[in-house]
C-alpha cells in the first residue's frame, strides 16, 4: 500500500494528512495542523513546521509528498510567506517523488468541479477517507495526497 504526505502550505498554518491506498481504497494514517502566530520570528516559524513534519516523515515512511502549488497573483507578500514553508517541505521531500497540484487541479479531481467550495472538497474527502479531519487545512493536505495516490495509480 502506497503511502503520500500532502502539505497545504501556510505560514500561520500549514495542514498535513498522510493517506495510504490502493486501487481506490484509502486511509488516513496521520493528520494535523502546524500552527504559528505572527508575532514569532520567522525562522521559529518554519522551524516549527519542520520539527513536525520531519517527525510524521520519520514515523510514517511516506513514499511521496505532494504539495499546492502558490500563486503570487492574488497576495503576493503573503506568498512569499508561503513559498518559504514550501522550500521546507521540499527540503523534507529528499529522495522522494514529488507531487505538485494547482487548488483548482485539486478541486477538479477529487470533486469533480474545479469551482468546489472548501465544503465539497472536505465532504469527498470526508467520504473517500471513511473518517471527517480535524480542520480544512487537514482536509486540503489529504485531498493532495489523494490526488498523488490517484495519479500513481493511473
Amino acid at each position: 500500500m502506497r503511502k503520500v504526505l500532502g502539505v497545504d502550505p501556510g505560514l500561520t498554518a500549514t495542514g498535513y494528512a498522510l493517506v495510504a491506498g490502493n486501487s481506490g481504497d484509502f486511509r488516513l494514517l496521520a493528520q494535523g495542523t502546524v500552527r504559528t502566530r505572527a508575532g514569532e520570528l520567522l525562522p521559529e516559524r518554519l522551524g516549527r513546521i519542520h520539527r513536525t513534519l520531519a517527525q510524521v516523515i520519520e514515523t510514517w515512511d511516506p513514499e511521496a509528498l505532494a504539495l499546492e502549488e502558490v500563486y503570487l497573483a492574488r497576495n503576493a507578500p503573503a506568498a512569499m510567506f508561503t513559498v518559504q514553508v514550501c522550500g521546507v517541505v521540499l527540503l523534507l521531500a529528499q529522495g522522494r517523488r514529488i507531487f505538485t497540484y494547482a487548488p483548482r487541479q485539486v478541486k477538479r479531481q477529487i470533486c469533480g468541479n474545479g469551482a468546489a467550495s472548501k465544503e465539497q472538497v472536505m465532504r469527498m474527502v470526508s467520504h473517500l477517507l471513511g473518517e471527517d479531519l480535524a480542520t480544512d487545512h487537514a482536509a486540503d493536505a489529504a485531498a493532495l495526497a489523494l490526488c498523488a495516490l490517484l495519479e500513481a495509480e493511473g
